[in-house]
């Protein structure tokens, strides 16, 4: 990972009208993400860590403040820039690789099959080119939407609880899937989450939210190799940690 800012968050402030009031949902975030960094937003459900990422991919404008991508503000959607969500965008009338391809209709043929056959197997799809959606599991779906993220080369990935509707050793799996991708790729994520254990065996820094109006409480460091042991004390602290910026018990 380089220290070239990639990322920029100034001071930004989203407030939306409900039934004629204002809703403040984020306040004065400042934050930055280097190039290559893999950084999770971590927090409970209506913090606006989802609203953070929309006006970082310029689906949202911020009330105040603004974010700078490149040193550049950001002004609207940017196809350098794309989404993975939990639910599956992937179209099932369309086979694996012509979801994979979608992007690239402006390449010549031969281009195309060099990329779409490249992130396939980085993905791990290879073999299943031709199959449709109905016929994959909801894993082998998300790896599907990884691989038409990865397919246009972006700049950035968001990724928005991408693996939240998925079962637990499903999730285990496509998190070190999805390490794996991003050590080879070297792309910039900034990924969603409410997980505390998702959140560590990913980042390199865990943005820590309060509750609405978001706010950072803290940036929590993890100084950890990939893969990384679960059952460390290292582990352990970093997870206590975050249960304490939450204001979780520890015990059930």
């Amino acid at each position: 990972m380089t220290t070239q800012q990639k990322v920029v968050f100034e001071k930004v402030t989203k407030l939306f009208q409900r039934k004629g009031e204002d809703l403040e949902v984020l306040r004065d975030i400042d934050l930055s993400v280097a190039q290559g960094e893999f950084v999770c937003l971590l927090g409970p459900s209506g913090c606006g860590k989802s609203t953070l990422l929309n006006i970082a991919g310029g689906f949202e404008r911020p009330t105040s403040g603004r974010v700078l991508i490149d040193g550049e503000s950001v002004l609207g959607p940017d196809s350098r820039r794309v989404f993975v969500f939990q639910e599956y965008g992937i179209f099932p009338w369309a086979s694996v690789w012509d979801n994979v391809a979608l992007g690239l209709r402006q390449l010549s043929k031969d281009e195309q099959q060099r990329i779409v056959s490249q992130v396939i197997e980085l993905v791990g799809l290879k073999g299943f080119e031709s199959t449709y959606p109905q016929e994959l599991s909801g894993g082998m779906k998300q790896r599907v939407e990884v691989a038409r993220a990865l397919a246009v080369d972006p700049d950035v990935i968001f990724m928005d609880e991408p693996f939240g509707a998925l079962d637990s050793l499903t999730r285990l799996s496509l998190r070190s899937e999805l390490i794996r991708i991003w050590h080879e790729s070297g792309k910039t994520i900034l990924f969603v989450t409410h997980d505390v254990d998702e959140s560590i065996q990913l980042a390199q820094r865990i943005v820590v939210f309060t509750d609405r109006p978001g706010c950072i409480r803290e940036i929590v460091p993890v100084p950890m190799e990939h893969p990384r042991d679960l059952g460390s004390p290292e582990y352990g602290q970093i997870k206590n940690r975050l249960y304490d910026l939450l204001g979780v018990s520890h015990q059930v």
